[in-house]
């Protein structure tokens, strides 16, 4: 309570009277503050270097979000850092049982839409659960793909032991062959990065997107991780995609979809564990 605290009152905010965690798949210490006068606000508290370095990276990608003026987004306080900790205080916006899923799509497809340049990546480290992806731009998106979000992924999951070298060797013929299942150069879009079911959360004013990992990419991979672990209506989908052909007609939209998830995929093998090989040989295999 002491670190929430003083990062409350380094913003000038009012003191706060007590604290209740909240849950959701965060892997920080996220509360629910009651403040004086009855006002609340999530704290998200992490301790250690890489921890203030994933707020810092969410704390980017929600001000990226927030400036396109297209997604809802909570209110930003602020982010306070200190030596061993840093803490991020935004606004509460309670779940609603309701949603509007077709308005969210459009919202979504708005940000998609939205001028990000010519290449593809980003100028700062994006974190991606517990996983570092460094700063790097690319001319196309399979280089970026390839270079650097599959290959160190690999790298790691092969030092930790917990791929065969059959599939090791089928993750391996999937990198080089991006350039051939994905277009060379979609329209570059800044993406939410994580945009999985628990990262969108019915609100009183439109469903909004949490714990955002944002770069510049392929606007399929936004969906593609959507429909990956289930959650969200079909409705959604249908509405970004029917919002997203106003503006370019796809192309090869069943591998765009694949490669992200398969992304993904061995992204939660890194994490979790060999639990998650099954599903990532399942899509890689419909790749071949």
């Amino acid at each position: 309570m002491a670190i929430v605290q003083a990062a409350l009152h380094e913003l000038g905010m009012a003191a706060p009277l007590s604290a209740a965690s909240l849950t959701g798949g965060s892997i920080h210490d996220v509360r629910l503050v009651t403040m004086e006068g009855g006002e609340h606000v999530v704290c998200k508290v992490a301790v250690g270097d890489d921890g203030r370095r994933m707020l810092q990276s969410e704390h980017r990608g929600l001000r990226q979000l927030c400036e396109t003026d297209t997604v809802r987004v909570p209110h930003i306080y602020g982010l306070v850092e200190q030596e061993a900790s840093a803490v991020l205080v935004m606004e509460y916006l309670p779940r609603t049982e309701q949603a509007d899923w077709v308005g969210a799509a459009r919202s979504l497809a708005s940000l998609h839409a939205v001028d990000a340049g010519n290449r593809y990546g980003s100028d700062h480290e994006v974190w991606l659960g517990g996983t570092r992806f460094a700063a790097a731009w690319c001319e196309t998106w399979p280089e970026y793909l390839g270079v650097h979000r599959f290959r160190p992924l690999l790298r790691d999951v092969i030092q930790a032991g917990l791929l065969t070298a059959s599939e090791t060797s089928a993750v391996e013929s999937l990198i080089d062959c991006l350039p051939e299942l994905v277009p060379a150069r979609p329209r570059p879009s800044l993406l939410h990065g994580d945009l999985w079911s628990g990262n969108l959360q019915p609100t009183k004013g439109g469903v909004a997107v949490l714990d955002p990992a944002c770069f510049v990419g392929d606007s399929w991979a936004d969906p593609a991780m959507t429909t990956l672990f289930g959650g969200v209506p079909w409705a959604f989908m249908d509405a970004w995609r029917e919002a997203q052909e106003q503006y370019a007609k796809p192309s090869q939209v069943r591998e765009r979809i694949a490669t992200t998830q398969a992304m993904h995929m061995l992204n939660h093998v890194r994490l979790f564990g060999s639990g998650y090989t099954s599903r990532l040989m399942e899509i890689v295999s419909t790749l071949r």
